[in-house]
């Protein structure tokens, strides 16, 4: 068990690293060809990978965009709810003390 949690923390620390070096280098070399310019798009490598660097910087922007809703919802609802308890509260003519004379 603790092995498997171990390994857990190494994979999503890989998957961390792997994520920020796709956003830096990606930025980076956006930034170090944004001055580029052809005449035949279609068969420029460098321009298929400029548009392969967008798309990858567009579709996690949108990921961590969700991510930090989803994060807020959850701390709000965390807050919210953080004080309450849940008293079962079951009235009956006992519980009251009502005389049933007849």
């Amino acid at each position: 068990m603790e092995y498997s949690s171990y390994r857990n923390r190494i994979i999503a620390v890989v998957a961390l690293a792997a994520t920020l070096f796709m956003m830096l280098f990606s930025s980076i070399y956006l930034t170090e060809h944004a001055s580029h310019h052809c005449k035949d798009s279609s068969h420029c490598p460098v321009c298929a990978m400029m548009v392969q660097c967008e798309r990858s910087l567009r579709t996690l922007g949108t990921g961590v965009a969700v991510a930090v809703v989803a994060l807020f919802t959850f701390m709000l609802y965390t807050n919210l709810f953080q004080g309450y308890s849940f008293k079962s509260v079951q009235t009956t003519l006992i519980s009251q003390k009502v005389r049933m004379d007849s």
